[in-house]
């Protein structure tokens, strides 16, 4: 085993540091069980124990010399690409992604979070540069209604509703979705 090899796992030691003590905490959170309902710590325990084993996985696959080297076709691609121009970069691309999640995080709490979602998804596919705009409207609805869905009806998370009027669509949605 050459240090490479350690080296690359280093982060991934990191984040199973990071996973044990957020489980901890997880562990800590107090509450009163009801039946038959899931509690408030099942969620982050979940997803605390799958950072876990995606840690652990990659570990073990760098620890064994698994790491996905291409061999034949792969190196005649790989040399081809380093032989052309480097990619070009977006920066106010990136620079407007930066602004539009900052404007996601305010307007959720103004315009709730499924009307947010909408509208910043919509947003998003716009600056990345796709015109499809049947598919913008399309994916953002179905997005949002998919995480509506699973946070209202599987995992009973509470989202921000909005400010009136906003707070209507919510209402909406919620209706829709039978509750």
């Amino acid at each position: 085993m050459d240090k490479s090899a350690i080296r690359s796992t280093l982060p991934y030691v990191v984040g199973l540091a990071v996973a044990a003590v957020l489980f901890h905490f997880a562990q800590t959170i107090d509450y009163t069980p009801r039946p038959g309902m899931l509690g408030p710590d099942f969620w982050p325990k979940i997803a605390i124990g799958l950072m876990a084993v995606v840690c652990l996985f990659e570990i073990a696959r760098i620890l064994l010399g698994l790491r996905g080297e291409t061999h034949g076709v792969g190196d005649v691609l790989e040399k081809a690409e380093d032989d052309e121009a480097p990619p070009t970069t977006y920066p106010w691309l990136l620079a407007g992604g930066i602004v539009l999640v900052s404007v996601y995080a305010v307007a959720v709490n103004i315009l709730g979070f499924l009307l947010s979602t909408f509208l910043f998804l919509a947003a998003f596919m716009y600056l990345g540069r796709y015109r499809r705009h049947g598919a913008v409207w399309a994916t953002s609805a179905v997005v949002t209604l998919m995480a509506a869905l699973i946070f209202m009806r599987i995992a009973y998370v509470s989202l921000p509703r909005g400010v009136p009027p906003f707070d209507a669509v919510t209402d909406f949605i919620r209706v829709m979705l039978g509750g």
